[in-house]
């Protein structure tokens, strides 16, 4: 070889790395997440659908009410339900304490209040159509617990939903 000339040496290859199988723990705990999540999303869909039925009646009830024209009830009813549904969601997903302590203040009285105003609505539309005394109180215990339940399926939703956040 000439003077000039420097030989290099190639660095040693590392042997490639062959992924571990997943344990049978990790793959057991995989598959709960899987069915937590599918759980989730089933709760989040029963909710969703209450939330429409709920919609319709609110909007329904707030025309009777006050008389307004059926767009005008439906935009109320939205901000009414759906107002409620996103506070809560507000405060299952703030991270930081002092910002929880900031919406609760705020979001708390909002939440009864729409629930307790959707409740009323919900229960006057169930009830509107009643014949009679018994009627009366069967629409009036539905159109309580719709909003009930929605509260309920949110809460619990989101928790599924976040748990399962956490842990992938």
């Amino acid at each position: 070889m000439a003077d000039n000339v420097t030989t290099m040496t190639r660095p040693a290859t590392k042997p490639a790395l062959v992924p571990k199988a997943p344990s049978r723990k990790d793959r057991r705990a995989a598959k709960a997440l899987r069915r937590q999540a599918g759980t989730a999303l089933g709760v989040g869909a029963v909710a969703a659908t209450l939330t429409a039925l709920s919609l319709s009646h609110l909007a329904h009830g707030i025309e009777i009410v006050t008389g307004c024209q059926p767009w005008e009830g439906w935009a109320m009813a939205v901000g009414i339900d759906l107002g409620f549904v996103a506070l809560e969601l507000a405060q299952l997903a703030v991270v930081a304490d002092k910002v929880r302590r900031q919406i609760f203040r705020f979001a708390r009285p909002a939440i009864l209040g729409t629930l307790a105003g959707s409740a009323g609505m919900n229960a006057f539309a169930f009830g509107a159509q009643a014949v009679n005394q018994y009627m009366m109180a069967a629409g009036i215990a539905l159109g309580v617990a719709i909003p009930a339940l929605i509260y309920a399926l949110t809460r619990v939703g989101a928790a599924l939903a976040t748990d399962c956040h956490v842990r992938a």
